[in-house]
């Protein structure tokens, strides 16, 4: 696993939108109209392309805020199955859920904040993230999808069983539950991309993976514990939680401290990174997972933010 500087850059040159092949092709369009418009602001870049999966890291995408989103997210994950070479069952279960989950986010834009021509968000639109990680015990294959409210459309996360079976809509969640074999959840985040990190949700799908698919950096890519917890440091400070941080190098250099704030501490060692949750359990990781970690981070930072009815309902705990 690369520090943040390498697995999160600015998509290459051959990634960029209008090049053959490129990410224009992911392209929604405005939230007001679905197509570009002469004249208006271009979409954001993504902040990590295919080749970030490839390293280890996360690739991120910011999804149109109108009904295209279920399109582009398809084709994102696509990508993503191609970059790990995932069996064709598995990337047809993938694009199935990742498709049902992008769609949920057309009832949750009310934060979506656009410039001022109205046409590409400025900070809160739905993001799609995928990423691998260490799962009772295999390799995880995660899908998330985020959007910036933290609550849901009827008041309560819904479960899989709400809707009826001929209902037309609400069956998204069953969908997932099924395909993931359980392997499903929500919790609260902040937004990878945006002019500022916005408060919100994601729901996720896990899929096992053949270790064949795993990168090669995620098997011996493991940072030294103060190279760990650097790169810990700048993946918070990129999602907006740098205020606080403060790292602390041990003379004996088998061990570095991250303060993340008053109440959240990680501990960076050469076989493992662990901290202590608010609510009193222990969490530790293998150092290779570094993508995961800083997400656990985010996620007990909102949940602290939140109060203590939200935590830990679920980041890595299926539904």
């Amino acid at each position: 696993m690369l520090p943040p500087s390498v697995a999160t850059g600015q998509a290459p040159a051959s990634e960029l939108p209008g090049q053959p092949g490129g990410a224009g092709r992911w392209r929604g369009g405005p939230a007001t109209a679905g197509a570009a418009v002469v004249g208006q602001p271009s979409p954001p870049e993504p902040a990590a392309g295919p080749a970030a999966l490839a390293r280890g890291g996360c690739f991120a995408w910011p999804l149109p805020a109108d009904a295209t989103c279920a399109a582009v997210a398809r084709e994102v994950f696509k990508e993503a199955a191609g970059v790990l070479g995932l069996p064709g069952g598995l990337t047809s279960d993938g694009v199935t859920m990742a498709s049902e989950l992008a769609t949920n986010t057309l009832h949750a834009n009310g934060n979506v904040e656009f410039d001022g021509a109205g046409a590409w968000p400025l900070a809160g639109a739905p993001e799609l993230w995928v990423y691998l990680r260490r799962a009772a015990g295999r390799w995880e294959l995660v899908g998330k999808v985020f959007d910036s409210f933290s609550g849901w459309k009827d008041g309560q996360p819904p479960a899989p069983g709400d809707a009826e079976v001929d209902a037309v809509s609400g069956r998204g969640l069953q969908v997932v539950a099924g395909l993931s074999a359980g392997r499903w959840g929500h919790h609260l985040t902040r937004s990878r991309f945006g002019g500022w990190k916005v408060p919100g949700k994601a729901v996720w799908f896990g899929q096992a993976v053949p270790a064949r698919c795993v990168p090669g950096p995620l098997y011996h890519g493991r940072l030294a514990p103060g190279r760990a917890a650097r790169a810990l440091e700048g993946m918070l400070a990129e999602r907006g939680l740098g205020g606080g941080l403060l790292r602390v190098q041990e003379p004996s250099a088998t061990i570095s401290v991250l303060s993340v704030r008053c109440g959240l501490t990680v501990w960076c060692r050469d076989t493992a990174i662990s901290w202590r949750a608010p609510d009193g359990r222990d969490e530790r990781r293998v150092p290779t997972d570094l993508v995961d970690i800083a997400e656990q981070l985010v996620c007990l930072c909102a949940e602290m933010d939140a109060g203590a009815g939200y935590w830990h309902r679920g980041l890595d705990r299926v539904r």
